[in-house]
């Protein structure tokens, strides 16, 4: 199965885009290393939603683009957003490009795929959001996000209550709630003025992680 990835260009560049094609010297907009080599790629998406701006937006459209595995890696984009400002999270994000094949879904919190080669017009359609084949999940952050939580339940018990705990206290620092705490009972209660509502936690022991 030839594998479908997302591109958007500008609206008025659509047409000539897919008579023509991507031409990876001109649209390249990343050098990454790739099994040795620092590579011109054009950054895709696997999933539409993950721009959600684009997405939405009338000023662009979503090509879809279907590529031979070969040409393509996945990485972690949202590493390489840190990694403008954080040179130890762009060397995370250098190691966080594999290919395409060995991705998984839900493993990085927006992964691209890295395009190494000239996309031809016969690889490229306009992206039908009706009738096109469905994605399967609502956004890839939203995903990495779930299989997080999903995980830590099953490894530590309490973590429910500590996420919790922790929002509400973050909130009652800013005042914004009432903290009520028991120390010998180990619960926590903190009131919502805004609707009344009175939240009831376990305090959660970091110790145990």
């Amino acid at each position: 199965m030839v594998p479908e990835v997302y591109f958007y260009v500008p609206k008025e560049q659509v047409e000539a885009v897919v008579e023509c094609g991507l031409k990876l010297s001109a649209w390249c907009d990343r050098r990454v290393w790739i099994d040795g080599e620092n590579r011109p790629c054009i950054s895709a998406l696997l999933n539409p939603r993950d721009d959600a701006d684009k997405y939405n937006s009338k000023a662009f459209g979503c090509l879809k683009l279907e590529l031979p595995a070969k040409h393509c890696w996945v990485a972690d984009r949202r590493l390489f957003e840190i990694g403008r400002t954080c040179p130890a999270a762009m060397e995370l994000y250098r190691k966080s490009v594999i290919p395409l094949e060995r991705y998984y879904f839900g493993t990085y919190r927006l992964p691209e795929c890295l395009v190494t080669t000239t996309v031809l017009p016969h690889q490229i359609s306009v992206l039908n959001k009706i009738m096109d084949s469905p994605v399967l999940f609502e956004s890839s952050e939203q995903l990495y996000v779930n299989n997080i939580v999903e995980d830590l339940k099953e490894k530590r018990d309490y973590l429910l209550d500590a996420l919790l705990y922790c929002y509400f206290e973050k909130l009652a620092e800013s005042k914004k709630v009432v903290g009520l705490k028991d120390a010998e009972s180990g619960m926590a209660a903190f009131l919502d003025s805004r609707d009344g509502r009175t939240v009831i936690v376990k305090m959660p022991d970091f110790t145990a992680y």
